[in-house]
Protein backbone atom coordinates (compact mmCIF):
# COMPACT_ATOMS: atom_id res chain seq x y z
CA UNK A 1 0.00 0.00 0.00
CA UNK A 2 0.76 3.55 -0.09
CA UNK A 3 2.73 5.34 2.62
CA UNK A 4 0.31 8.00 3.02
CA UNK A 5 -2.99 9.55 2.24
CA UNK A 6 -4.38 12.46 2.39
CA UNK A 7 -7.56 13.92 3.16
CA UNK A 8 -9.53 17.27 4.60
CA UNK A 9 -12.12 17.01 7.66
CA UNK A 10 -15.07 18.45 6.56
CA UNK A 11 -15.92 19.31 10.10
CA UNK A 12 -14.38 18.52 13.24
CA UNK A 13 -13.94 15.21 14.55
CA UNK A 14 -12.62 14.03 18.26
CA UNK A 15 -9.99 10.65 18.22
CA UNK A 16 -9.22 10.14 21.58
CA UNK A 17 -8.27 13.13 23.90
CA UNK A 18 -6.97 14.61 20.24
CA UNK A 19 -9.64 17.42 18.34
CA UNK A 20 -8.66 17.96 14.63
CA UNK A 21 -10.27 20.95 13.87
CA UNK A 22 -12.98 21.59 10.46
CA UNK A 23 -10.94 21.79 7.31
CA UNK A 24 -7.61 20.44 9.33
CA UNK A 25 -5.42 18.04 6.57
CA UNK A 26 -5.39 14.67 8.20
CA UNK A 27 -2.29 12.35 6.61
CA UNK A 28 -3.43 8.81 7.07
CA UNK A 29 -0.98 6.01 6.42
CA UNK A 30 -2.52 2.64 5.23
CA UNK A 31 1.29 1.31 5.77
CA UNK A 32 1.12 1.77 9.25
CA UNK A 33 -2.73 0.74 9.53
CA UNK A 34 -1.84 -2.78 7.83
CA UNK A 35 0.72 -3.31 10.57
CA UNK A 36 -0.83 -2.19 13.80
CA UNK A 37 -1.19 -5.12 16.30
CA UNK A 38 -4.18 -4.07 17.49
CA UNK A 39 -5.89 -4.90 14.51
CA UNK A 40 -3.79 -8.07 13.72
CA UNK A 41 -2.19 -10.53 15.69
CA UNK A 42 1.72 -10.39 14.66
CA UNK A 43 1.02 -8.15 11.81
CA UNK A 44 4.25 -8.52 10.22
CA UNK A 45 3.84 -12.38 9.50
CA UNK A 46 2.25 -13.11 6.15
CA UNK A 47 -0.65 -15.45 7.30
CA UNK A 48 -4.09 -14.99 4.58
CA UNK A 49 -5.77 -17.41 6.14
CA UNK A 50 -6.42 -14.69 9.10
CA UNK A 51 -9.16 -12.94 7.13
CA UNK A 52 -11.26 -16.29 7.13
CA UNK A 53 -12.09 -16.88 10.79
CA UNK A 54 -13.00 -13.03 12.12
CA UNK A 55 -15.88 -12.81 13.58
CA UNK A 56 -18.06 -9.38 12.99
CA UNK A 57 -16.07 -7.01 15.27
CA UNK A 58 -12.56 -8.27 14.55
CA UNK A 59 -13.88 -8.48 10.95
CA UNK A 60 -14.54 -4.76 10.91
CA UNK A 61 -11.17 -3.73 12.77
CA UNK A 62 -9.17 -5.10 9.79
CA UNK A 63 -11.43 -4.26 7.34
CA UNK A 64 -10.28 -0.52 8.41
CA UNK A 65 -7.09 -1.54 8.58
CA UNK A 66 -6.32 -3.23 5.28
CA UNK A 67 -6.80 -0.22 3.08
CA UNK A 68 -4.50 -0.49 0.32
CA UNK A 69 -7.03 0.76 -1.94
CA UNK A 70 -8.30 3.48 0.05
CA UNK A 71 -11.69 3.34 1.48
CA UNK A 72 -15.31 4.73 1.08
CA UNK A 73 -15.86 7.43 -2.17
CA UNK A 74 -12.12 7.71 -2.49
CA UNK A 75 -11.38 5.10 -2.79
CA UNK A 76 -9.46 3.83 -5.71
CA UNK A 77 -10.93 3.62 -8.96
CA UNK A 78 -9.08 0.42 -10.03
CA UNK A 79 -10.04 -1.42 -6.85
CA UNK A 80 -12.37 -3.82 -8.24
CA UNK A 81 -9.98 -4.21 -11.35
CA UNK A 82 -7.10 -4.38 -9.31
CA UNK A 83 -8.37 -7.21 -7.05
CA UNK A 84 -9.65 -9.81 -9.95
CA UNK A 85 -6.65 -9.28 -12.24
CA UNK A 86 -4.04 -10.33 -8.58
CA UNK A 87 -6.55 -13.02 -7.43
CA UNK A 88 -6.63 -14.79 -10.73
CA UNK A 89 -2.81 -14.26 -11.83
CA UNK A 90 -1.90 -15.77 -8.13
CA UNK A 91 -4.10 -18.38 -8.51
CA UNK A 92 -2.85 -19.57 -12.12
CA UNK A 93 0.90 -18.98 -10.71
CA UNK A 94 -0.01 -21.33 -7.83
CA UNK A 95 -1.41 -24.00 -9.95
CA UNK A 96 2.42 -24.25 -11.82
CA UNK A 97 4.98 -23.02 -9.10
CA UNK A 98 5.61 -23.26 -5.87
CA UNK A 99 7.55 -20.28 -4.86
CA UNK A 100 10.14 -19.97 -1.54
CA UNK A 101 11.70 -16.77 -0.32
CA UNK A 102 15.68 -17.50 -1.04
CA UNK A 103 16.74 -15.69 2.46
CA UNK A 104 14.07 -14.89 5.35
CA UNK A 105 15.15 -10.93 5.36
CA UNK A 106 12.29 -8.86 4.86
CA UNK A 107 13.70 -6.32 2.59
CA UNK A 108 13.10 -2.33 3.64
CA UNK A 109 9.78 -0.53 1.60
CA UNK A 110 10.56 1.95 -0.80
CA UNK A 111 8.38 4.69 -2.45
CA UNK A 112 5.79 7.34 -1.17
CA UNK A 113 2.60 6.64 -3.50
CA UNK A 114 3.00 3.09 -3.52
CA UNK A 115 5.42 1.14 -1.78
CA UNK A 116 7.28 -1.73 -2.81
CA UNK A 117 10.39 -3.39 -1.90
CA UNK A 118 14.03 -1.91 -2.13
CA UNK A 119 15.89 -3.46 -4.04
CA UNK A 120 13.35 -6.48 -5.14
CA UNK A 121 12.71 -9.65 -3.35
CA UNK A 122 15.05 -12.40 -4.27
CA UNK A 123 12.59 -16.51 -4.37
CA UNK A 124 13.37 -19.20 -5.71
CA UNK A 125 10.21 -20.88 -7.75
CA UNK A 126 9.91 -25.10 -8.75
CA UNK A 127 7.73 -26.20 -10.64
CA UNK A 128 4.76 -27.86 -8.98
CA UNK A 129 4.76 -31.83 -10.07
CA UNK A 130 1.10 -31.89 -11.21
CA UNK A 131 0.92 -28.35 -12.84
CA UNK A 132 -1.99 -27.94 -15.37
CA UNK A 133 0.33 -26.55 -18.21
CA UNK A 134 -2.49 -27.14 -21.35
CA UNK A 135 -4.66 -24.21 -22.22
CA UNK A 136 -7.83 -23.19 -24.08
CA UNK A 137 -10.21 -26.07 -24.55
CA UNK A 138 -8.10 -28.68 -23.47
CA UNK A 139 -8.07 -27.17 -19.65
CA UNK A 140 -11.90 -26.65 -20.13
CA UNK A 141 -12.56 -30.57 -21.57
CA UNK A 142 -10.48 -31.63 -18.57
CA UNK A 143 -12.17 -29.97 -15.66
CA UNK A 144 -15.21 -31.46 -17.07
CA UNK A 145 -16.78 -28.34 -18.44
CA UNK A 146 -18.08 -28.52 -21.92
CA UNK A 147 -16.28 -26.04 -24.09
CA UNK A 148 -18.57 -23.37 -25.94
CA UNK A 149 -20.10 -24.59 -29.31
CA UNK A 150 -21.51 -22.11 -31.32
CA UNK A 151 -20.58 -18.44 -32.61
CA UNK A 152 -19.27 -16.23 -30.21
CA UNK A 153 -21.72 -13.86 -28.44
CA UNK A 154 -21.72 -10.00 -29.80
CA UNK A 155 -23.92 -8.89 -26.92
Amino acid sequence: PGVFSPRQAVQEVHVGPYTIPRRAMILWSPYLAGRDPGAWSDPLSFRPERHLDADGETAALREAAWAPFGHGPRRCIGFALAQMELTLAIARRAQRVDVELATPEIPPPYGMVVNRPSGGVRALTTRRPHAVVATGVATIARHGVAPPTGPPSRG
